[in-house]
């Protein structure tokens, strides 16, 4: 059995919470993911593969690129955001001839057992996601442009045919082109003056060669287009590797502190040579780890076909369980606010002691909801001085006041309208900061920021350091700089999902927007205002807190 979690930290706190539950499973079951030592993972899968053990509670670690005969059912703990993602993890068990593939979906709150719902809808009308291709990623061109002149070299005009036949690059105009050679020979307008980055040469015959040995041995050290959050390496004082974890996370720890990894409760020593070194602790209470990973977003075709469901809830008889067996939450929300059909948008005021509270069910997805909390506190501040705080999950948003705020039948339609939706979103976003982070991992993609000597990397924040040096040379004094440009765009397309909000903005000039003012909080405000609470610093238990609020 695989038990599939969405996320490294929850999948520690399941596996040690089946451990704490369950004791005599222990040497059944393992744990997989992406931050175990290596040499743990491989004999996870070979113990999978011969049958030795009952279930692996594991993430996306297994998605892809492995075949598990002995698999027979698969469990999806919470929503996995996705059709397809759901599918492939379901594509997991039943790998022998004329078996069936079998998965469990066990929602985490109540409101996914409507994505259960919609998941099945999705499912049987083939609605899955398609995977958005790429484009006019200069980064990659920039190292692929290096990587041949280190080789035999090439001729600009040849090789210029031949990326724009690509999918990535046909809509490269010739100007690009040559701000792509420009830049690989001279450094570009801003850095023409550093012989660091004037790496290629072009020859007497026209052909484009790198000749300095050693930018040629550093091109050759980073090859490569995956960029992940810098890791340090987990090792027992004793010896052994445990696994390897973020540096912003360890970061905060002081020694002493107890952190779960492996399915081990280990106690922080020191930092040395980026490695963090650990001893095994007896703690009961231990910190589960937090990584940057965590927050996928809710698919835009998985987020239609919900809303689609949510029509049901008006029905007297579902034709769907899952609906039918929420009637009692749905009947609480219809008693105390309403509940959106496919094509209204619900938002709910709320007054309570923390503040006045404006809470929009989108249903599209957390990155959508964190960009449009942003935009609509701009929009309205816009018209009266008033601060806000956000909170967002997949399903709504809130903005939190200490002052009544005014959104109404008079503004609504003109709050969520597209128009000015780009400038809106660089004036009420930092999208520079968002940009300048974008950038470091195109810098060291594209061979601007040297990473260091094996065993000698660059911490992460050297890396930011000098890529947010040259960020900001490049926005001074060459702002039409490709990669430049390519950060921004970044930034706007997958951090902010652009094309998706501005869809959202669009359809919701179409639909009916509907005010509601509740006494109290409502059955869909509740996650959202559990989630911000999360954020705070308080010394009580958010169990408690959450309690309290019941």
């Amino acid at each position: 059995m695989l038990i599939f979690i969405n996320t490294r930290g929850m999948s520690e706190t399941w596996y040690q919470t089946i451990l704490d539950v369950a004791p005599h499973l222990s040497g059944a079951i393992a744990l997989h993911h992406g931050s175990i030592e290596q040499e743990l993972r491989l004999w996870v899968e070979d113990a999978l593969h011969e049958g030795k053990l009952k279930a692996v509670v594991c993430t996306s670690s297994l998605d892809l690129g492995v075949d598990f005969r002995p698999v027979e059912t698969v469990i999806q703990v919470g929503s996995p955001k996705g059709v397809a993602r759901f599918l492939q993890r379901a594509g997991r068990s039943g790998h022998r001839p004329d078996d069936v593939s079998r998965i469990y979906f066990l929602p985490t709150h109540s409101l996914e057992l409507v994505e259960a719902a919609a998941l099945k809808q999705a499912i049987k009308d083939s609605a899955i996601e398609s995977r958005d291709p790429m484009l006019l990623c200069f980064d990659v061109l920039i190292q692929f442009l290096g990587t041949l002149s280190i080789s035999d070299g090439f001729v600009a005009d040849e090789l210029y045919q031949v990326v724009r036949s690509t999918y990535c690059f046909e809509e490269m105009t010739k100007e690009e082109w040559q701000q792509a050679m420009v830049f690989i020979t001279t450094g570009g307008n801003a850095l023409h003056q550093y012989d660091e980055f004037k790496k290629v040469e072009v020859d007497q015959d026209g052909v484009y060669r790198m000749h300095s040995r050693r930018l040629a041995m550093r091109h050759r050290m980073h090859i490569g287009t995956i960029v992940s959050e810098a890791m340090l390496k987990v090792k027992f004082m004793s010896g052994g590797y445990v696994g390897v974890i973020e540096e912003y996370f360890i970061s905060r720890l002081v020694p002493g502190d107890v952190f779960t990894l492996a399915g081990r409760n280990l106690e922080f020593i020191m930092i040395k040579d980026m490695t963090a070194l650990v001893k095994k602790s007896t703690s009961k209470k231990s910190m589960v780890p937090s990584w940057m990973g965590g927050r996928m977003p809710l698919s835009a075709k998985l987020g239609t076909v919900l809303r689609k469901k949510l029509d049901e809830a008006h029905s007297i008889k579902p034709k769907d369980e899952e609906i039918s067996r929420l009637q009692p939450l749905f009947s609480k929300q219809m008693e105390l606010s309403h509940v959106p059909h496919a094509d209204e948008l619900l938002i709910e005021q709320i007054e309570t002691k923390d503040g006045y509270h404006l809470f929009v069910h989108t249903f599209e997805g957390r990155l959508v909801n964190e960009a449009m909390a942003a935009i609509l506190a701009y929009r309205i501040s816009r018209t009266q001085s008033i601060t806000f705080s956000f909170a967002m999950n997949d399903y709504s948003f809130e903005l939190l006041s200490d002052q009544p705020i005014p959104v109404d039948d008079s503004n609504v339609y003109e709050l969520f309208s597209p128009d000015n939706l780009f400038a809106d979103i660089q004036r009420s976003v930092n999208s520079t900061e968002m940009a300048k982070r974008k950038f470091r991992d195109i810098s060291v993609i594209g061979g601007l920021v040297f990473q260091g000597f094996p065993g000698e990397q660059k911490k992460a924040r050297h890396l930011q350091a000098s890529a947010s040096l040259l960020f900001k040379v490049f926005t001074e004094y060459e702002s039409n700089n490709l990669l430049l440009r390519q950060a921004y765009q970044e930034v706007f397309d997958q951090q902010m999902e652009e094309v998706r909000l501005r869809n959202m903005l669009e359809r919701i000039q179409q639909s009916k927007i509907v005010l509601m003012y509740p006494k109290q909080l409502t059955p869909f405000s509740f996650p959202v205002k559990v989630d911000s609470m999360r954020e705070s610093l308080s010394s009580e238990k958010l169990e408690d807190r959450v309690k309290k609020m019941i």
